[in-house]
């Protein structure tokens, strides 16, 4: 093993890699035992029958990540957009007077467990994550303090080269009483349960470049396009499918300045509990950046928030995501 390699069993390699993030960096442990901090962890897969290990997952201190497929063609496949793990609340709290997004979920601890890796179908690696609560950022104000939060991350073992899939499964409670933002109730902005930060510039310059959403009668696509800049989209929203709720963040070309062939995600949301009710709405918005270094579009999952949130409340949210190359999905997961 090099320096920063932390696991390393000829199929998958897990290492320590540096971020210039402002977070703090998180403590890692694989199989119970410490690996020591670090801001950005690294998972990589080895192409079968080939000495290669293209990445498939990485992890920021920040709570965002990266998913793609294990394919390793030259020029070798690009991250594109991040997945952010949540929920997220824009409102008012007992510390928090004044309207705050409650977005931030820095990483306190990652625990993970291999012992189930190659054992044939889909086993895959555990990954336990538990946020840090000491997680304002000074600079943008954000923060998650309001909640306690922890996830469990199953990374399946990749059956082809042109997917990966990652299984979600989050737990919150309330740390103080909150109110949701009810203007941001309205348009359906307040309560995220789950985000997705990526990139929208112009049709030239892009990571993804349509929404589709799996609604309860049909299947509705949104191509994005510059004049949609500072919009909610959906304009006319509908909720997804309740049977299935599915949606979409799609690339569907090879084109997209500066990262080329980015993934498409798939996103199902598998079980929803706590304070929300009712159907799922999916909302995307980009503003008019012209900056290739930064993000500047986000798309999320909203359920209707009730008025109030009292301290004490709990709640999971569950989903499954596949990292696809040129949106090729297997099927409807």
């Amino acid at each position: 093993m090099n320096k920063s390699e932390i696991f390393n069993d000829g199929a998958w390699v897990i290492k320590k890699l540096r971020a210039r993030i402002p977070e703090d960096p998180f403590e890692v442990l694989i199989n119970g035992e410490p690996m020591g901090r670090t801001k950005l962890l690294s998972f990589a897969k080895r192409v079968p029958a080939t000495s290669r290990f293209p990445q498939v997952l990485v992890l920021y201190s920040s709570g965002y990540l990266r998913l793609k497929a294990g394919a390793d063609p030259t020029p070798p496949l690009p991250f594109g957009q991040s997945l952010v793990l949540g929920p997220a609340i824009s409102g008012t709290s007992a510390s928090c007077p004044k309207k705050t997004l409650f977005f931030h979920p820095q990483l306190g601890r990652v625990a993970i467990d291999t012992s189930r890796l190659n054992q044939g179908g889909t086993c895959g690696m555990l990954i336990r994550i538990t946020g840090s609560p000491a997680n304002r950022l000074r600079k943008s104000g954000t923060t998650s303090q309001i909640m306690a939060l922890t996830w469990l991350l199953t990374l399946e073992e990749p059956q082809d080269l042109v997917t990966t899939t990652l299984h979600v499964a989050g737990t919150f409670e309330f740390m103080e009483d909150v109110i949701p933002n009810l203007s941001q109730t309205k348009t359906f902005e307040s309560i995220r349960l789950l985000q997705i930060s990526t990139m929208f510039i112009d049709n030239a310059r892009h990571d993804i470049d349509m929404l589709r959403l799996h609604t309860e009668n049909d299947i509705v696509t949104l191509p994005y396009d510059s004049s949609m800049a500072n919009l909610l989209l959906p304009v006319i929203p509908s909720p997804l499918d309740s049977a299935m709720p599915i949606f979409d963040s799609v690339h569907t070309d090879d084109a997209g300045r500066p990262n080329g062939n980015t993934p498409s995600y798939r996103i199902r949301i598998n079980s929803v509990t706590g304070p929300t009710a009712g159907p799922i709405m999916v909302r995307a918005f980009f503003n008019r950046s012209q900056n290739l270094r930064y993000d500047n579009m986000g798309i999320w999952a909203f359920q209707q928030a009730p008025a109030s949130i009292k301290k004490g409340t709990t709640g999971s949210i569950g989903y499954s995501v596949i990292a696809g190359v040129n949106a090729h999905f297997p099927g409807v997961i």
